[in-house]
This record gives C-alpha cells, sequence and structure tokens, in this order.
C-alpha cells in the first residue's frame, strides 16, 4: 500500500489531484468533475455542520467549486485542503453575514430508537437546544467541535486543513466542550 501523505490521504490520490489540476489547467475542463465527485461529500458535510442549512451548504459548496475552478492555477500543496479553506472560509463569512435563530437537522431521516411519543419529543428538545447552543459558540470553536465530533476527523488531520498545530485544535474542542456544557447547564442544571 502507499505510505500516507500528510493528513491521511494516500500520496497517490494527492498525485492524482495534481495530475487532475493539470489535465484541467491544460483545458479538460471535464477533468474537474472528477475533484467536485471526489471532494463534495466531506465538503458539504463540513459546510452543513457548519450553517445547519442544507440549502445553504449546498450553495457554498457550489460557490466554492466555482472559486476552486477560477483559481486551480494557485493551488500550492494539496488540492483537498486548499479548496476544504475555500469552503470553511466561506462557512466563516456565512455565520458573519447572517443572524441566525434556529439551526435545524431535520433531515435526520434515522428511525428513532425511543419507543414513546413523549421521549422522541424530549430528544427532539434535546437536539435543538445543543443545536441552538452549537450556534452560540465562537465560529473557530464551533468549526472545530463540527470537525472533530460531527465529522470525526482527527486532530492530525484538522491540523493539517486547517494550518494550524494539534495543540492549537484540542484547545479548541476542550473550549467548545466547556462552553456547550455551560450553556446546557443553563437549562438542565
Amino acid at each position: 500500500m502507499n505510505t500516507i501523505a500528510q493528513g491521511n490521504l494516500p500520496v497517490a490520490q494527492v498525485d492524482a489531484d495534481q495530475e487532475i489540476i493539470g489535465r484541467v489547467l491544460a483545458g479538460s475542463k471535464d477533468a474537474f468533475g472528477i475533484l467536485i465527485a471526489r471532494y463534495s461529500d466531506p465538503l458539504y458535510r463540513h459546510a452543513l455542520g457548519m450553517t445547519g442549512s442544507p440549502d445553504v451548504a449546498e450553495d457554498i459548496l457550489q460557490a466554492s467549486f466555482i472559486k476552486a475552478y477560477q483559481h486551480l492555477s494557485e493551488v500550492r500543496g494539496r488540492f483537498d485542503a486548499w479548496v476544504f479553506r475555500i469552503v470553511a472560509n466561506s462557512c466563516k463569512d456565512w455565520l458573519k453575514n447572517i443572524r441566525r435563530t434556529h439551526m435545524s437537522y431535520d433531515e435526520d431521516d434515522q428511525p428513532s430508537a425511543y419507543s414513546t411519543p413523549e421521549e422522541e419529543m424530549d430528544r427532539n428538545e434535546l437536539r435543538t437546544d445543543l443545536e441552538t447552543a452549537l450556534q452560540r459558540l465562537p465560529p473557530s470553536l464551533r468549526e472545530a467541535f463540527v470537525m472533530k465530533h460531527v465529522e470525526g476527523r482527527s486532530y492530525e488531520e484538522m491540523a493539517v486543513l486547517l494550518e494550524t498545530t494539534v495543540g492549537a485544535l484540542k484547545m479548541r474542542v476542550h473550549r467548545a466542550r466547556e462552553a456547550l456544557q455551560a450553556l446546557l447547564e443553563e437549562k438542565y442544571a
């Protein structure tokens, strides 16, 4: 098996991304679709976790891929980390420019493990309270929390994508947990 490049991408995939970028820059516009197919799902999940809105996440993803295509010649290093930063920055810009009162994950189509309507109502109330508390976090803490606990990324992968240290990310996630706990204790204590 190939050795692992920075983060968790195999060297072969990093090289393949560079080859695809070369083809796009040489005039093969269709080749960019390979990169879109390869990275859409994880980027969409990140945007959804940051915005809480499937429509906004889709809009951010589309605008980010357009921006990536327009600036493809500027890629230095890993394409996945570069395009992730475009999406992450777009999410942060959206958060700065919009005042939201409610975040929804209503698209969760997993069947409930709760057996009574009362238990389901309690679950929904807790989810809403957690989502509201998450929205009250500063964007940098929310981003770290979402990447770690919603997307399940390793600290090492997060460090590569956000261009920071593992220690700084551990501190952000810790602060996010503490802030969420304090916000939830206001209601549940």
